[in-house]
């Protein structure tokens, strides 16, 4: 990841890109926790304390974990805080010690980043600089404060520690990927790369003629048989398409539609099974009106794009071998909630 892409994936949501940063993003710029070594706060992470603001950050993204596991427990959205959830403990208790253990994750990695000397360059903290000014320009400041309030953040330096943090991530995940020996203490975790070579692939070209378009469907019939004669006399297909054809979703396919089984309606699926590549069909009649089809080579990007699959790169399965690694981390973890914890608001 280089700072270009950094700088894409902070300006492309605003504080919907700020919310996002919660999952995974602590809470100070450039030492870690509020709390780090002050010898006070709400817990500790592996002999690291944090303060209730830096675990306050993460209550929002505990409650839905929490509020779920209330309803399957009980049926109710309604929740009663003081009920007991598990281990003899309140649900309001349960959701703190979640917002810690959410904050854990970002403590171990600024942690190893530290220990192998990764952090931010001064290019990255500039970037993060200009996209707030960038934030409090769009919105103007009393709407700015107004959001930064409600979503949270203490303050504008909070709102940059969280972006601060999601960009060590991204340096450190970069750091791990491009040095093997530092990888190595993430192999274990490498996902499996995907395999599609089962998956059998038909693909299609048609001239649809949409009864919505018609007076009648023996006008739409007519119409299709005009387009029918056409194609089999000669006349360039893709042309046909282009110019006549009704599904304006063809314009977004090229190619032609590549589906496998149950992706179409089945008279479609049928009647291009029966062809072959570059063979045209008659006359295929469906609920959305008559088409005629001529079966091509199946494209798996194609499919990827229609199905909203997002292949895996070998970067990508490094990244979350990555990811898991440090999770499994704050797994094996040593936190202690102390007694202050119960003050936080969960409002």
């Amino acid at each position: 990841m280089k700072n270009n892409a950094k700088k894409a994936k902070l300006l492309m949501g605003g504080f919907l890109m700020a919310i996002a940063l919660i999952v995974m993003a602590g809470c100070t710029t450039h030492g870690g926790f509020g709390g780090f070594g002050s010898g006070s706060g709400v817990a500790r992470i592996n002999g690291i304390y944090i303060d209730a603001d830096d675990v306050g950050i993460y209550v929002a993204q505990a409650m839905n974990v929490v509020l779920w596991e209330y309803f399957e427990m009980t049926g109710e959205w309604e929740v009663d805080w003081q009920a007991e959830l598990r281990d003899g403990k309140s649900v309001e208790r349960i959701l703190r010690e979640e917002a810690v253990r959410l904050a854990a994750f970002t403590v171990i990695y600024e942690e190893y980043a530290r220990q192998i000397g990764v952090a931010l360059s001064d290019e990255d903290v500039q970037m993060i600089d200009d996209h707030i000014e960038l934030l409090i320009e769009m919105h103007g400041e009393e709407e700015f404060y107004e959001i930064l309030e409600w979503e949270g953040f203490r303050d504008v330096q909070h709102l940059s520690d969280v972006f601060s943090t999601q960009v060590l991530l991204d340096n450190l995940i970069e750091a791990i990927v491009e040095n093997p020996a530092e990888f190595a203490r993430f192999e274990q975790y490498m996902p499996e790369e995907e395999d599609f070579s089962h998956v059998e692939l038909l693909g299609a070209k048609h001239i649809l003629a949409n009864f919505d378009n018609f007076v009648s469907e023996e006008e739409a019939e007519a119409f299709a048989e005009e387009m029918l004669e056409r194609a089999l006399s000669g006349e360039d297909f893709d042309v046909l398409v282009i110019t006549y054809g009704q599904d304006p979703g063809m314009m977004n396919f090229p190619n032609g539609y590549t589906f496998t089984a149950g992706e179409m309606v089945p008279e479609f699926e049928q009647a291009t099974r029966e062809l072959q590549v570059g063979e045209i069909s008659g006359l295929v009649r469906t609920t959305f009106g008559i088409h005629i089809i001529m079966r091509v080579e199946p494209n798996i990007d194609d499919w990827f794009m229609l199905v909203g699959i997002q292949p895996q790169t070998l970067e990508d399965r490094m990244a979350n071998a990555i990811f898991l690694g440090f999770q499994a981390m704050v797994d094996d973890a040593r936190i202690e909630f102390l007694p202050d914890l119960d003050n936080i608001s969960i409002d």
